[in-house]
């Protein structure tokens, strides 16, 4: 056991090439030709997507049309309030009949039926008995279309519609266009054994529409989306043996591999991969889709598991940490096997805590933690930075990569975890997002993310998180700071506003511009990671002791 735990140590950085950062990863990211229209209608002008809707539907576009409509649909949800004028006939009211879907699936959730509550099932049904008048209108608005009779599929799963009635739409919807994706994967979950099918029917249906479809397409490996439907280990009639899931995916993996990494289209497919080859332990090659995923991860299946960026976050943390687990003694981490993405190269994102108490006391509780970082005393607070680590190269980091000492917040959960040392972290990500983290009792207890519009929270989360910064802080009007927190505007000044409003100290010059902007900060220490045995003995030792020592910089 040891033994595997050692090679898990050892081998874990290597396991992160080519992958990208954490803060870069987006859930369901528009195609490009609709991020500055649904960028506009978050901020409340529609023109833009009038257009682009318009242009979809003249055009036949329909799988833009779908993902702007779901988008649309998933904007109305998250504001609660979707003003009438906004879109204007089929348009408006597919939209309408996505955000009453959308609404539903909410409350529901996508826990199993057993972990949902009898009060939520009733709302459920109210909210999709609802909806059914809006999806026929929409239906009946746009001959031709595929997109409303989308939305109808899920409304079928939802309110056990009679087979008849599910075939009706779904013929409805492939007589407007019978290789449109969104429609097939509905049909595989109403299908599925866990629904209204069985397993034997599920996979016909997708091995017949991956037959039928064109080559290239995404359809071509749809069978791996039903794979997701299904346990790793299951084995119940209807299932592929071991030979039909080996060629299931085979066929998803020839179809990632003819596609550049982060492409468009392949990513529902490439997610569903992973989560197959993560259920299997197929660790390696479950890296190589996660590097040509790139950024772009989807809701399904994720959401499976829990809020979606999370999970997929989670799941790819276990991959790492499998294969590294499973390289033989003197082996190697294999190389990737597919180019990396432009984003794997993301520059790092900067980071400042803001620790309570002097250098002196912030070290000593960062012995056992395994980081190296530079601090600096700011009146009643010391602000902390990541420095370049010391560590013999080859050996750099490990116990830090293995703690997931990755981020200044985890950093903080690991050493001030019992200290009642409650910290706040300052962080850039990039040129347009910032985040604010609150720090206590070894977790992250809020986290606010500045990236435009679409990251908004409801009031409610800008309350509890407001009143989480002021009690950090110490002082604060909770009001002031939640307004800031629903703001839409430039991050790095609403970052910078919200640190003033809370009384810290101010950011240091080029903050988010260059790393080791404390590196001249009067006053300013480094902090050096210690072996374990080291950090023990410092920790240990008498408080008037030197130790832990500080090495100066600066002035």
């Amino acid at each position: 056991m040891f033994g595997k735990a050692g090679r898990m140590v050892w081998n874990l950085e290597a396991t992160g090439v080519g992958l990208v950062p954490d803060h870069a990863v987006v859930v369901d990211a528009p195609d490009a030709r609709a991020v500055e229209p649904l960028a506009a209608a978050r901020r409340g002008a529609y023109a833009p997507v009038r257009a682009l809707l318009t242009t979809t539907r003249a055009e036949g576009d329909w799988v833009l049309r779908h993902e702007v409509v779901t988008a649309l649909a998933e904007i109305a949800v998250g504001g609660g309030v979707w003003p009438a004028d906004s879109l204007e006939g089929p348009d408006a009211l597919a939209v309408d009949a996505f955000r009453r879907i959308e609404e539903a699936w909410a409350v529901r959730t996508a826990a199993r039926a057993k972990d949902v509550s009898e009060e939520q099932y009733r709302a459920f049904r109210t909210l999709l008995d609802d909806a059914l008048p809006v999806i026929e209108a929409a239906v009946a608005a746009s001959p031709g279309d595929p997109v409303p009779w989308s939305a109808a599929l899920p409304h079928c799963i939802g309110a056990q519609a009679p087979r008849d009635v599910f075939e009706e739409c779904l013929g409805q919807a492939l007589a407007c266009a019978p290789h449109h994706l969104p429609t097939h994967v509905h049909a595989v979950q109403y299908l599925a054994d866990k629904w209204h099918g069985s397993h034997e029917e599920m996979f016909g249906y997708a091995a017949g529409a991956a037959a039928d479809a064109p080559e290239g397409s995404p359809l071509r490996a749809l069978e791996v989306v039903a794979l997701t439907e299904v346990e790793p280990r299951e084995r119940k009639r209807g299932i592929p043996g071991p030979d039909g899931v080996e060629a299931i995916i085979a066929t998803a993996q020839a179809y990632s591999a003819s596609r550049p990494p982060e492409d468009h289209a392949a990513r529902l497919i490439r997610n569903h991969l992973v989560w197959v080859l993560n259920g299997r332990e197929r660790w390696a090659e479950s890296l190589d889709v996660y590097r040509s995923i790139g950024r772009y991860a989807t809701a399904h299946p994720w959401v499976y598991a829990g809020d979606p960026l999370e999970a997929f976050r989670h799941f790819r943390d276990g991959a790492r940490a499998g294969l590294a687990a499973s390289i033989p003694r003197n082996g190697t981490v294999p190389a990737p096997a597919v180019p990396l993405p432009e984003s794997a190269r993301t520059e790092a994102a900067h980071e400042i805590a803001y620790v309570p108490g002097p250098p002196q006391r912030v070290s000593q509780e960062l012995l056992l933690c395994g980081a190296t970082v530079r601090l600096a005393p700011a009146g009643r607070w010391t602000l902390m930075e990541p420095a370049p680590s010391q560590e013999t190269p080859g050996k750099r980091g490990r116990r830090a990569t293995v703690l997931r000492l990755d981020g200044l917040a985890a950093v903080a959960e690991t050493a001030f975890d019992s200290t009642g040392m409650t910290t706040l972290v300052a962080r850039r990500e990039g040129d347009d997002a910032c985040v604010l983290s609150v720090v206590a009792k070894g977790r992250t207890a809020a986290r606010h993310r500045w990236a435009g519009p679409a990251a908004t929270p409801s009031q409610e989360t800008a309350r509890q998180d407001a009143e989480l910064l002021v009690a950090a802080a110490g002082q604060g009007d909770a009001r002031e700071i939640a307004r800031l927190l629903r703001d839409p505007g430039e991050a790095s000044e609403l970052l910078i506003r919200t640190l003033t409003a809370l009384g810290l100290p101010p950011l240091p010059v080029g903050f988010g511009e260059r790393a080791e902007v404390l590196a001249d900060a009067r006053g300013v220490t480094v902090h050096r990671a210690r072996s374990l045995w080291q950090g023990m003995k410092d920790f240990m030792s008498d408080e008037t002791d030197p130790n832990p020592p500080l090495q100066l910089e600066g002035r």
